[in-house]
């Protein structure tokens, strides 16, 4: 090889390496984010949610009702057990950890007492909204509403709601986190029961204990 083709090689190659060069920084800056901003965070994600509940009474504790054959019912509205599901919903884009949870269930009564000497219970199924703040890393508190759909008495109520509807109700609770998906739930609900006769409303205020599984 001369040493006039070696000059334009070297040429060549001084020009191809400067061209590189200076596309560099233009790539290098089309694939960085502006200067002082940074990457949006991904959104939070829905969280299904689902739980179990042993309630008690805080209201009076029992009532009487009329059964559709004349027999009366004695014991209380506030339930036993409610089962729940449903899903959370994050509100706050800068992840204060505020969110909605909505859920349905069903809360069934312990026995009633009838004077047909028959076995009764009372089930309704609620429909609640929550809002849910973390105070920390292990509290959360929280309240909302709640209605309680088809209310009905079994056995000698006949499926019926002997003549009772349901108003909206009040709940207020806090959540305790026992392990990375399970919570310790603690709530208390003012609900009431208009009578169809008008001789005022029924308690059915309660407490609830139980373990809530948020994923």
């Amino acid at each position: 090889m001369t040493r006039r083709s070696h000059r334009l090689l070297s040429g060549r190659h001084a020009a191809t390496l400067a061209a590189v060069l200076a596309c560099a920084p233009a790539a290098f800056a089309a694939a960085s984010p502006a200067d002082g901003a940074s990457p949006e965070a991904a959104p939070a994600p829905i969280r299904p949610v689902a739980g179990v509940l042993y309630t008690r009474t805080l209201g009076v504790d029992k009532v009487e009702v009329t059964n559709p054959d004349g027999s009366f019912a004695y014991g209380s509205l506030s339930g036993r057990y409610e089962v729940f599901a449903g899903a959370e919903f994050p509100l706050d884009a800068s992840s204060n950890g505020l969110s909605l949870r909505l859920t349905a269930g069903i809360h069934a009564s312990g026995p009633f007492s009838t004077t047909s000497g028959a076995s009764e219970h009372f089930t309704r199924y609620p429909l609640e909204a929550t809002l849910w703040y973390p105070v920390n890393d292990r509290l959360r508190v929280g309240g909302g509403a709640r209605y309680s759909m088809r209310a009905r008495f079994s056995g000698p109520g006949r499926n019926s709601s002997d003549n009772l509807n349901a108003t909206p109700a009040l709940i207020v609770g806090a959540g305790v986190q026992l392990m990375p998906h399970l919570l310790l739930d603690l709530r208390y609900v003012y609900e009431r029961y208009e009578q169809a006769s008008g001789d005022g409303d029924l308690d059915a205020s309660h407490w609830g204990v139980g373990l809530t599984a948020l994923y």
